[in-house]
């Protein structure tokens, strides 16, 4: 090559990066395609919410986007690959809180570090968890239900999908808050936790909305309180854990798009901009708004704090639920 075309080369070269256009070993990203990890079964909320993107990001970067379902071992699978594959920005995953639950389980074996082995791409949304019970429970509000468990403690009876499992730790944190006892009793499916309780035989359990929707609209279930800092915005009538009187209580979900660590830092603030405008759109909102769930944009920079307090959160609420 002789000295001419290596300059034209290289201007071409720095143009691009003027342009903002980042370069991921000599080429210019994206030049092929994307793939989101999902680490859960295709129909899930995070699933559906994952296939949300793929269509407008990939109008907007200009390359295909598709989704790769990493469902075994309760999403460690997925965790685990995204951590080990190339930080070039051609792998990202849509991560919950299992990202952080996963190592402190003691059940499961992971050879990741949920803030050491991933880089923030972006936060797009927040799923506060509330207290469910049956439709015909006796226990209209959630001051009966807590009043109940300080007068009979270890009397009433909650379920979850397991140990260690967002349900069972929102309950702990419950019965925390409130200096009351309730006897947990784990299962192995989400629905089969669910549907003891809108038989009545289970007192009652902390969802995420996705979870209890369909039981919800059938009449089959009725929401005491939202666990989050705000109502839902499909049902604005129901009060949150705080306006009833348990201040400053908050126990929610959110997803994060995340990347391996030392992808480059280009890479991740085209990714979260692109993302994050995603999210921002009237569109996603709407699909928000359906599954009860809150839009809730964090770009990659203000990311990185978030989930250092997230883990540091969990990891006391795990903590806690072992003193249990």
């Amino acid at each position: 090559m002789n000295n001419k075309k290596r300059r034209q080369m290289l201007l071409g070269v720095g143009a691009l990066s003027v342009l903002g256009a980042p370069q991921v070993f000599g080429q210019q990203f994206p030049s092929r395609p994307i793939k989101i990890i999902v680490p859960a079964s295709p129909g899930t909320a995070i699933d559906a919410t994952a296939r949300f993107f793929t269509e407008p990001l990939s109008k907007r970067l200009n390359t295909p986007v598709v989704v790769d379902n990493r469902s075994g071992a309760g999403g460690l699978l997925g965790y685990t690959g995204a951590a080990n594959s190339p930080p070039d920005g051609y792998t990202i995953i849509l991560t919950g809180i299992p990202l952080y639950l996963l190592p402190l389980s003691g059940e499961a074996i992971t050879t990741y570090d949920p803030i050491k082995d991933f880089a923030p791409v972006a936060r797009v949304l927040r799923v506060p968890l509330a207290v469910v019970v049956a439709e015909d429970s006796i226990y209209k509000s959630l001051p009966e239900l807590i009043a109940a468990m300080k007068r009979d403690p270890d009397l009433l009876t909650y379920s979850s999908q397991g140990i260690g499992s967002t349900a069972h730790l929102c309950s702990v944190v419950l019965n925390d808050a409130t200096a009351t006892k309730s006897r947990h009793i784990s299962y192995k499916a989400t629905n089969s936790a669910i549907t003891d309780v809108a038989a009545a035989r289970i007192d009652f359990t902390c969802q995420t909305p996705a979870g209890v929707l369909p039981l919800l609209q059938a009449k089959k279930l009725r929401v005491l309180a939202v666990m989050g800092s705000s109502r839902w915005e499909a049902m604005p009538d129901i009060p949150t854990a705080a306006e009833t009187g348990l201040k400053d209580f908050d126990v929610s979900s959110q997803l994060d798009f995340m990347a391996p660590a030392n992808t480059p830092t280009t890479i991740l603030e085209l990714l979260s901009a692109e993302i994050s405008a995603i999210a921002r759109t009237a569109q996603f909102k709407e699909f928000c708004s359906k599954q009860i769930m809150t839009v809730e944009v964090v770009g990659s920079k203000d990311l990185r704090p978030e989930m250092v307090r997230e883990n540091i959160r969990w990891k006391r609420i795990v903590e806690l639920a072992r003193g249990a």
